[in-house]
């Protein structure tokens, strides 16, 4: 741009010497054939066309340098905000180049990556417990033949025990069989004929004695057994039919899936009537 500047400032110059300089021919007036009917007198005073030119070179020589000083002036002008332009653009360009920067290392998030994680990190299911019971002696043996198929661990089975009272909760009054079966018919009839029921038992355990009555409340056994020892019978038992026995449940404590599935079928296949209930 300086140099373009320079260039016009030059021309200028070189146009005004130019003009400066150059001077038109000498006109041969004499050498002109005139009209007399064209000829003027002239007034003293005037001045050929030769040196008014002459007279006015010297203006236009002064008034040149004065307008390449203009020029020059008006193109540094120019210049300088160009240059101060150009020194500002490359301080945007490295402000620019930050922001790109930031744009292209920001990381697009991966949306199949991110939805996998959760999955991975889900937490595992409770571990189940179960309690199986209550157990008498023979099913009991029959569970534990079949516990060693869930692979327990060590504490992950415990046994609770207690006895209970088993029966109909009746109180049964009975005489004891005499020496013979004869004898102990006679016995029959004898408290028969006095007011006493009876008969003979002919079955189970206790076969050949004289059963005198059941009875739901052990007070009204005793108030018979009282009146037959009063009649002279003094032998009457009170049984109660309610018997102690002994149950068992065991607890099953923190099965996996697996066990917990292998524990309901064995319970299913060995005690179907007695189910397995949550701890």
């Amino acid at each position: 741009m300086k140099w373009l500047v320079a260039l016009v400032v030059v021309l200028n110059l070189l146009v005004a010497m130019y003009g400066a300089l150059k001077q038109r021919p000498p006109m041969d007036i004499h050498a002109q054939e005139v009209s007399p009917g064209l000829v003027k007198l002239l007034p003293p005073n005037w001045k050929s066309d030769a040196s008014a030119v002459q007279a006015s070179a010297p203006a236009a020589a002064a008034s040149a340098p004065a307008a390449g000083k203009t020029a020059a002036s008006e193109a540094k002008g120019q210049a300088k905000p160009v240059a101060k332009n150009e020194a500002s653009t490359p301080a945007a360009k490295t402000q620019d180049k930050p922001a790109d920067r930031a744009d292209k290392k920001a990381p697009e998030p991966s949306h199949g990556k991110a939805a996998d994680k959760p999955a991975a990190a889900a937490p595992d299911k409770p571990a189940a417990c179960y309690r199986w019971g209550a157990l008498n002696d023979s099913l009991l043996a029959r569970v534990k033949g079949g516990v060693p198929q869930l692979k327990l661990k060590s504490g992950q089975l415990q046994e609770d025990s207690q006895v209970e009272n088993k029966g109909s909760g009746k109180f049964w009054v009975y005489y004891p069989p005499l020496a013979t079966q004869s004898e102990t018919k006679t016995l029959s009839a004898e408290l028969k004929d006095k007011g006493f029921d009876n008969y003979i038992v002919s079955g189970d355990e206790f076969k050949g004695n004289l059963s005198l009555g059941l009875f739901g409340r052990e007070e009204a056994a005793k108030t018979l057994a009282a009146r037959l020892k009063a009649a002279g019978y003094d032998k009457a038992v009170i049984k109660s039919k309610s018997e102690p026995a002994k149950m068992s449940t065991l607890t099953f404590k923190d099965l996996d899936a697996a066990q917990a599935e292998h524990l309901k079928a064995l319970q299913k296949r060995l005690t179907p009537g007695i189910a397995l209930k949550g701890c």
